[in-house]
């Protein structure tokens, strides 16, 4: 089994891909629940390492491979202790002190999910999870293009579905059965086929990573 996992309102929404390449989708409250699944590898849209000195390379590299319209797309991890502040203007202050850069609101919101993503593999080391993003999957799907669409706009959902479509010819529907199945308040489509292509590159046999010449276990890595 492989997984790809992307935040969302009511935790996280996991996306299943079994031996026989079937996908399902599970919305769950804490990655504690992950901790039994036998699975190969694990992808989630959330950093496993801080920033410490300077920012990560692989999210400069990645920022880099996508181009300036959607550079924006990969956000910069905080330092590990703006990520443990215990408020938005002390991990600001905090950011620019170690980094030499204030942290965005955005930044900011996902720290608690940050916190939660290093806790589990703190606890849970064996589990084979690592960090990779939806936005360069989809570019290496797209011949190392962009897709310069928003995602949370129909032409942004279209778009990506079709290149989900071509890598399982029911995946659009099992896409739209689980949006039928949860409510938008908990998850949102852009989650769901963010979890999907992330599951997709975790099934496959050309997974990349950034920097170039990571191994795929590397967490100071990025896996597309």
């Amino acid at each position: 089994m492989y997984l790809g996992i992307d935040g969302c309102r009511a935790g996280w929404v996991v996306a299943n891909i079994d031996e026989e390449k079937k996908l399902s989708h599970r919305v769950i409250a804490s990655l504690q629940a992950l901790k039994d699944d036998a699975c190969q590898l694990a992808l989630i849209d959330i950093p496993l390492d801080f920033a410490e000195q300077t920012y990560r390379p692989c999210e400069i590299e990645a920022q880099k491979l996508l181009g300036s319209a959607k550079r924006a797309s990969i956000f910069l991890t905080p330092h590990r202790q703006a990520v443990f502040a215990t408020s938005y203007p002390e991990a600001n202050r905090l950011n620019r002190l170690y980094l030499g850069k204030g942290l965005s609101v955005q930044s900011w919101n996902i720290c608690g999910k940050i916190k939660e993503a290093i806790g589990f593999i703190g606890i849970f080391p064996a589990f084979p999870l690592c960090k990779a993003h939806p936005e360069l999957s989809f570019y290496f799907l797209n011949n190392r293009r962009s897709l310069l669409s928003k995602k949370a706009n129909k032409e942004g959902a279209a778009e990506r579905l079709e290149i989900i479509s071509r890598c399982g010819n029911n995946y659009p529907e099992v896409i739209g059965e689980t949006l039928r199945n949860t409510k938008r308040k908990d998850v949102k489509m852009d989650d769901i086929i963010d979890a999907t292509i992330l599951a997709i590159r975790a099934a496959a046999s050309d997974i990349k990573a950034v920097p170039a010449g990571k191994s795929k276990g590397d967490r100071a890595a990025i896996l597309y």
